[in-house]
């Protein structure tokens, strides 16, 4: 059997420790937290959008005010809601959850909390690299938590389903893992020009969807040909 289709065997040990977690983790009542937190953050980042009190009464002007708080909205509610996308994937192959697992999803979900704030300073001073980088910085940490919490769950097997394929597992580390790398490739540019940044944040969702994408086509094609 070829290194690409391997799958994570099943061990006694590990089930039974799963079994034994069951009883205190609730993996469903996580991932309701986790559904929660991520639609309250996305529907924050639309407080923002208020209509400059500007001299007149013309609302023309003032919808043309909005456009670089409604173009930063855009922007954040992307980048986020492919992050949430991510973190769906991930809890769809957690069989059972322990002690810490949970405590590392909780400290992921606090940097899901403060995107609002960092996404509300990019919103006021949207040509700044300082907030540009100061929304980066959040999302690279959640990113970072996340990732580490992937490692630790997809060890030997350790909270995953059974007989997970292992190009899932790779391509749930990489999603991870390219967030934190593009932010940190982006946070010197940005002291160049912010747009270019914005432009490669922007892409992020659609590098999400190709990855996958090529992965559940390559999983195809081992089915395929093992078949």
């Amino acid at each position: 059997m070829s290194t690409s289709s391997k799958r994570f065997p099943s061990n006694q040990k590990n089930n039974a420790a799963g079994d034994a977690s069951r009883i205190f983790m609730s993996l469903s009542r996580l991932e309701t937290l986790g559904d929660a937190i991520f639609a309250f953050s996305l529907t924050l980042l639309a407080f923002d959008l208020d209509l400059p009190g500007l001299a007149g009464s013309d609302l023309k002007p003032r919808l043309i005010a909005l456009l670089p708080k409604l173009v930063i909205f855009i922007f954040t509610f992307l980048v986020v809601a492919q992050q949430w996308d991510v973190h769906q994937r991930t809890l769809r192959y957690v069989a059972h959850a322990d002690g810490t697992f949970i405590w590392l999803n909780l400290l992921s979900y606090m940097f899901i909390v403060l995107l609002p704030t960092s996404a509300d300073v990019l919103g006021e001073y949207p040509l700044e690299p300082l907030a540009l980088m100061a929304f980066g910085v959040n999302l690279a940490l959640f990113s970072l938590v996340s990732w580490f919490l992937w490692r630790y769950a997809s060890e030997k097997g350790r909270l995953l389903q059974e007989g997970l394929n292992s190009e899932i597992v790779k391509m749930i580390g990489n999603l991870w893992l390219s967030t934190p790398v593009i932010i940190g490739i982006c946070i010197p540019l940005s002291l160049l020009s912010v747009y270019p940044v914005y432009v490669i944040w922007f892409l992020m969702p659609i590098f999400s969807y190709i990855v996958s994408k090529r992965t559940v086509q390559k999983i195809r094609e081992q089915t395929d040909i093992s078949g």
